[in-house]
């Protein structure tokens, strides 16, 4: 037996471009995605759902990937930047 969360995300993935359409009508389509600027139904591109194939109703959003990298490239720079001064400094340095 199924459960009914299972259904539903079936249900939902079944019909990916009418449930954009009413939740995310600010979007529009392009081949086999949606495209919206974020959840909020904000008028963009940021956003994307997948409408066809065993991917249907999967999103995936463009600024959300790009903050997490800007996240992990200042974590480098600061890293590298923190080993460089205490280098110059003199200080012992740690490694990790």
């Amino acid at each position: 037996m199924r459960r009914p969360a299972a259904e539903v995300a079936d249900r939902l993935a079944q019909h990916a471009e009418a449930v954009c359409r009413h939740y995310l009508s600010n979007g529009f389509r392009t081949g086999r995605y949606w495209h919206v600027g974020d959840v909020a139904n904000t008028p963009g591109q940021s956003l994307y759902v997948r409408l066809a194939g065993p991917s249907a109703g999967k999103w995936t959003e463009h600024v959300a990937q790009l903050v997490i990298l800007r996240i992990c490239d200042c974590g480098l720079f600061h890293r590298r930047s923190t080993a460089s001064t205490q280098h110059n400094a003199g200080a012992p340095r740690e490694v990790t």
